[in-house]
């Protein structure tokens, strides 16, 4: 009886995983849409001085208010994963912490922005733009809510709410001749409406948390949040540190063509951002010794993202010449070979990602500074070696080997504080179907607009006879959960109330 509990407890753990990896990706990649639209639109209608004025202040802003998102969101959904009382004690101390930290910082920027003596039009959308970069940053403290109660359906409602609510506003206003002091007012009311919408969705749909701070909680909740934060820090050198660096050793062209050959790379992460956000309240409440090992849950995770990323890789590796000359025109041929150096950061860069998720659920978060720390000083060195003789290409190298050492240290970390994994579980298939994906493509390698299709189906469907054979309750747990979800009312039908909205 136990051992059939366990296992109806694991098909339902990984419905609500699967389920909530799609809702994840569907609040990014819409969001992402509606964004886009806007700067394309505001650019175009603004001018770059205009448009500058908008991207510096919200990159100002962001810098200045780095405290709000130093990790306690991700403290917040560990301990409330675990034992959802807490909820009382984590969700309005760690609102009323970011409170305390972003404001005094914003105020202090605008002084600065008043005394370094910008103009008024710039003063006033930085205050903007600082305002709804605090709503932004309460709302995800909202979002870490739903993630601790997986229920991240509530998540792309409020996100694509806001940023098509602002996107569709605001091109109306730049059509009507507005400028960028209405687009960062606009901006704000759509920040400030998403975080009350959160909140309504927190409170009625939730729980209802005690409105009670309690500053003695504030010091502890920073310390041990403190090593996620600098981790990201160091994340954010080691994704960026390349990109200004070339532009101090090479040309704004070898730039521009490194830029046009990240985005690709940067398009892929969502997956996974969305995998994580699943997967880690489960992954919260496991150890090595609960019913389900955690390293079960670890291993399930792996499988996903490699199934979902590994091919873009090799797609990425062997289409990068016909793929560039596609999307950006001939002038960026040559950035081609960047992306065929970035197209392995495209699949080391889940398991390192996932691997974080697994030490920041067994307390071991400190890991995280330290490994994200030293690939930032390796880069810095590589990019200082291979820049001046390679130029994006050494640039793109670097990020590669340094992704590949990160995710070889988080995994082998993880490892230790999860258990061993079925390496040949979680790889063999989908090298396998890229493998064949990659034949294809090469076959067709002189028209990417069939090669791709071609690719997926080949793909998709060895993948999917190699699991049917070899791993068959996990084929039957995605095709049960696919046909489920695509059955008339299947969304909520039958399912648990933590994937109901």
């Amino acid at each position: 009886m136990a051992a059939a509990e366990t296992q109806a407890e694991n098909a339902a753990s990984a419905n609500r995983i699967l389920a909530n990896t799609g809702f994840r990706a569907i609040a990014d990649i819409g969001s992402k849409v509606a964004s886009i639209a806007l700067y394309v639109v505001m650019a175009r209608r603004l001018g770059d001085a205009a448009f500058g004025v908008f991207t510096f202040g919200m990159a100002y802003v962001t810098l200045v208010t780095t405290l709000a998102n130093m990790g306690q969101q991700a403290i917040l959904t560990r301990e409330v994963a675990r034992d959802r009382s807490r909820l009382h004690d984590y969700f309005v101390n760690t609102l009323s912490l970011q409170l305390a930290l972003s404001v005094p910082a914003l105020l202090l920027a605008l002084g600065l922005h008043v005394a370094l003596g910008f103009e008024s039009g710039a003063r006033t959308v930085v205050l903007l733009l600082g305002v709804a970069v605090v709503a932004e940053a309460l709302m995800s403290t909202c979002f870490a809510v739903f993630q601790a109660y997986e229920r991240l359906g509530f998540i792309p409602i409020v996100l694509l709410a806001q940023r098509w609510t602002t996107a569709a506003v605001g091109i109306a206003a730049l059509a009507l001749g507005g400028g960028v002091v209405s687009v960062s007012a606009i901006y704000l009311g759509g920040a400030l409406g998403a975080l009350a919408l959160a909140l309504y969705y927190v409170v009625t749909r939730i729980a209802r948390p005690r409105l009670a701070v309690n500053l003695r909680r504030w010091l502890p909740l920073m310390r041990v949040a403190f090593p996620i934060g600098i981790a990201g820090v160091f994340a954010t050198i080691l994704f960026r540190i390349d990109v200004a660096m070339l532009g101090w050793y090479d040309s704004d062209a070898a730039v521009g063509q490194y830029g046009a050959a990240y985005r690709l790379l940067e398009s892929t992460l969502f997956i996974s951002w969305s995998v994580g956000t699943a997967v880690y309240p489960v992954l919260s409440r496991l150890t090595r010794t609960t019913a389900t090992p955690i390293a079960a849950v670890f291993q399930a995770a792996l499988k996903l993202a490699a199934a979902l990323t590994l091919p873009l890789a090799v797609g990425a590796a062997v289409l990068a010449y016909p793929l560039m000359e596609l999307l950006y025109g001939s002038e960026f041929r040559d950035g081609a070979s960047a992306l065929i150096l970035l197209a392995p950061t495209v699949a080391l860069y889940p398991p390192a990602y996932l691997a974080a998720y697994v030490l920041m659920s067994q307390d071991r978060q400190s890991y995280l500074a330290w490994v994200y720390g030293g690939a930032a000083i390796v880069n810095i060195a590589l990019n200082t070696v291979l820049i001046p003789r390679f130029s994006f290409d050494g640039a793109a190298f670097a990020t590669s080997f340094c992704e590949l050492l990160t995710a070889g240290l988080m995994v082998g970390l993880a490892l230790r504080a999860a258990g061993g994994i079925n390496a040949r579980a979680v790889l063999a298939g989908p090298v396998l179907a890229s493998l064949l994906a990659a034949a294809a493509m090469a076959l067709l390698y002189d028209a990417v607009l069939a090669a791709v299709p071609a690719a997926v189906l080949v793909y998709v469907g060895v993948l999917a006879l190699y699991e049917r054979r070899f791993h068959p309750h996990d084929y039957a747990r995605v095709v049960n959960f696919l046909r489920r979800r695509a059955a008339p009312g299947g969304s909520a039908r039958g399912a648990p109330e933590s994937e109901q909205l």
